[in-house]
């Protein structure tokens, strides 16, 4: 996954002030996996970059620009 990607997400959530666990109940993702994509351990499916993109209230295509 890139580096960029997952800065993104993490700036994302800070910038709405989500909590790692509070932006996961949101996305209906485990909190340990949006952990992972943060550090760049895991990589999202698209699927999983939708559900985070709309939690984050992001368009899909602002994360992945």
């Amino acid at each position: 996954m890139s580096v960029k990607l997952a800065r993104k997400i993490k700036r994302f959530r800070k910038e709405k002030e989500l909590t790692q666990l509070k932006l996961a109940e949101k996305a209906g993702l485990a909190q340990s996996f949006l952990s992972n994509i943060e550090n760049g351990l895991q990589s999202p499916s698209l699927k999983n970059l939708e559900k985070i993109s709309k939690a984050l209230d992001v368009s899909l295509n602002e994360l992945l620009k």
